[in-house]
């Protein structure tokens, strides 16, 4: 449990490798459904970006923002996650590029953003499983009730996860049709009642405080309207994290030809989950930019095509989050798992159950999520962006410092630009990350610091708690165990 290989001298082979070639791998469809569950699960939570921006805004945000974000990141990840194909995703690309200090904030930062994240799912699943029941009051179920329903969803949902990512996949499929097809019902009905003229309605003057004075599209009074942290966090929260794609690559046959492939087809079916749906309830319904509540799509799809629809928008929303959970939980799981592999965490975090899955990583994101089940999480959607931008930040500039250091490096898919091309495409994702974060408000800069004083006191005091310095625990899949 003590090998003192550093990070100078592991390579991917050294911790990719992979003793369970005998079972099913992931192919192009589950993994971009999986992708998909991980970064969007359809057009569920946009409202906050139509309330806070108005209709045009909105829709120019969903059309633009995944030039800016998503396909930036999603050709990173395939480019990188091809090079190490191991489930420390991320971590690997980082630690190889800035040292062991800077992997492991990176896969800390990830983690906490991402297990903190996933708690989000279930409770949402019981709201609305309790909607579609008819009790009206969340006092009425009492709070001791709701946590069983909540801890054991969660634990069977944990549970069909360590069943083997196989399962989770073709889950994911199964739910992606039942779940999106609400919308493609609303996008057929609800195109025949569009008023295009109002994609261009302009923001409303001051619309959280009632007063809906209409201003110019493009004059600097609609720009001063717009509400622009909660806007650029809704999108940010919406179409980013296609890279815990990579922590899925050593679980896939042919890394540089599906993984590309699977987050080629998760950005097109992401992008058009927000946008085509966006574009007819905007333009199908008069309703104004201060009624988009949560949850309000529902209504859209009342006034479309009647009450039926609306309630099986619900429950399309309700198993949706189960498929982003188990997208969510497998990602961080198998982080930990490359952690552990790369020595950042206890050899036990290596363990595999004879599905091939990390029955620890699961164990610990389950019991994390479990305890959150009395969180108020909305008020931390910010604090989670905060700490993955900085995350996705170090990762950007750990693949121009890559394409330096590492011209040698075997990259089985390589963005077809050179290194100062990749850095001119990278700029728009690195400008408006760099803008999500100083928009955050003094709360979240000040959770932020101690989230990352907490992970460095971590990373210090087990580099010290070792004689001569810091050795990795369990370096290399050689040592992994299985369940």
């Amino acid at each position: 449990l003590s090998a003192s290989t550093t990070s100078s001298d592991m390579t991917s082979s050294d911790v990719s490798g992979d003793p369970f070639d005998t079972r099913e791998k992931l192919g192009i469809a589950p993994l971009a459904i999986i992708i998909f569950y991980g970064v969007s699960g359809g057009p569920f939570g946009v409202e906050e970006t139509v309330r806070s921006a108005g209709s045009f805004y909105t829709l120019l945000g969903f059309f633009v923002m995944p030039f800016v974000w998503s396909v930036q990141e999603a050709l990173m990840t395939a480019e990188l996650g091809s090079a190490f194909p191991e489930s420390a995703g991320c971590v690997a690309w980082v630690q190889e590029a800035f040292g062991d200090r800077m992997g492991w904030m990176s896969g800390y930062l990830s983690w906490i953003s991402g297990a903190t994240d996933n708690a989000i799912y279930p409770v949402l699943f019981v709201e609305y499983l309790i909607q579609l029941v008819g009790v009206d009051k969340e006092e009425s179920l009492g709070q001791f009730a709701r946590f069983l329903m909540f801890s054991s969803m969660s634990c069977l949902l944990a549970y069909a996860n360590w069943l083997g990512l196989p399962l989770v996949g073709k889950m994911s499929m199964t739910i992606c049709m039942v779940a999106m097809s609400p919308f493609v019902i609303l996008v057929v009905v609800g195109a025949f009642k569009v008023d295009t003229t109002r994609w261009f309605t302009p923001p409303t003057v001051d619309n959280h405080s009632g007063d809906d004075t209409p201003v110019d599209l493009f004059s600097f009074a609609a720009l001063s309207t717009i509400s622009w942290r909660p806007f650029l966090n809704n999108l940010f929260w919406n179409l980013n994290s296609f890279d815990n794609a990579a922590t899925f690559s050593a679980d896939v046959e042919n890394p540089g030809k599906v993984l590309p492939l699977a987050l080629g087809w998760s950005v097109v079916m992401v992008s058009s989950s927000y946008l085509i749906p966006l574009l007819v309830a905007l333009g199908a319904s008069s309703a104004e930019q201060k009624d988009w509540v949560d949850g309000y799509f529902s209504v859209i799809a009342e006034e479309i095509a009647g009450p039926w629809l609306a309630g099986w928008l619900v429950f399309a929303a309700g198993i949706s989050n189960i498929a982003q959970f188990q997208a969510e939980l497998s990602s961080d799981a198998f982080q930990l798992l490359g952690m552990a592999e790369r020595g950042y965490l206890p050899q036990l975090f290596a363990t595999r159950s004879r599905h091939g899955t990390p029955t620890y990583g699961l164990l610990l994101g389950t019991l994390v999520i479990v305890c959150m089940s009395f969180s108020k999480l909305e008020q931390l959607i910010e604090m989670l962006n905060f700490n993955y931008a900085l995350s996705l930040f170090l990762e950007y500039l750990s693949f121009i410092k890559l394409r330096i250091s590492r011209p040698d490096l075997e990259r089985p898919y390589r963005i077809p630009l050179s290194t100062v091309g990749c850095f001119i495409l990278f700029i728009p994702s690195l400008t408006a990350i760099l803008i999500v974060i100083a928009l955050a408000s003094s709360e979240t800069y000040m959770f932020s610091i101690a989230v990352n004083a907490l992970g460095l006191l971590i990373f210090s005091t087990r580099a010290n708690a070792k004689s001569g310095g810091y050795q990795v625990l369990g370096g290399g899949s050689s040592g992994e165990m299985y369940t």
